[in-house]
């Protein structure tokens, strides 16, 4: 399984307009709070435990980008516990986590989820993000995403081409 996704950083401008329109186009899911904590284990490959509602999720997810959009393999499960998971990842020497709290809405177009976000620290965002099976389905739900983007007013070159994680990264160390 593979996840394709791409992020657009939005000014408050954006975003009011985007509360608007999104709307318009998509069906409304839910509203979240996603409170992520990350654990790196190397460039490519980061475990995720995320508590979202009362059920943490473990995620290990294998990481890629290319111009700005993001293709990410996954393998997910629901844990009993996100202290006693914390605990056992430093215990077995992995570092203690990153954390990243995204509180947003999700809407649904087609095969695509559509996420107008926060994310605490960095601001609002646009994510649209759709899930194919194989390889060979990456170029089309590229193009699918696009085509989205198109439609609420932005390009690919306006795709933040960093993780969440390492903005979080950069504006700590910019702040000691």
């Amino acid at each position: 399984m593979y996840e394709i996704e791409a992020k657009v950083r939005l000014s408050k401008a954006d975003f009011q307009r985007l509360k608007k329109e999104i709307p318009k186009i998509a069906r409304f899911k839910k509203r979240v709070l996603n409170r992520d904590r990350y654990f790196p284990l190397n460039k490519n490959f980061a475990l995720r435990i995320r508590q979202q509602n009362k059920t943490p999720i473990l995620h290990l997810k294998r990481k890629k980008m290319e111009e700005g959009t993001e293709m990410n393999q996954e393998i997910e499960f629901n844990i009993s516990s996100a202290s006693k998971m914390m605990t056992f990842l430093k215990k077995i020497g992995i570092n203690l986590p990153l954390k990243k709290e995204k509180r947003g809405e999700i809407y649904q177009f087609k095969d695509m989820q559509i996420e107008l976000n926060i994310i605490k620290g960095l601001g609002p965002f646009l994510e649209i993000e759709t899930i194919v099976q194989s390889k060979t389905s990456i170029p089309k739900a590229k193009k699918a995403l696009r085509n989205v983007f198109k439609k609420l007013g932005f390009s690919p070159s306006d795709y933040e081409s960093k993780y969440y994680l390492e903005l979080l990264e950069e504006k700590r160390k910019n702040k000691i």
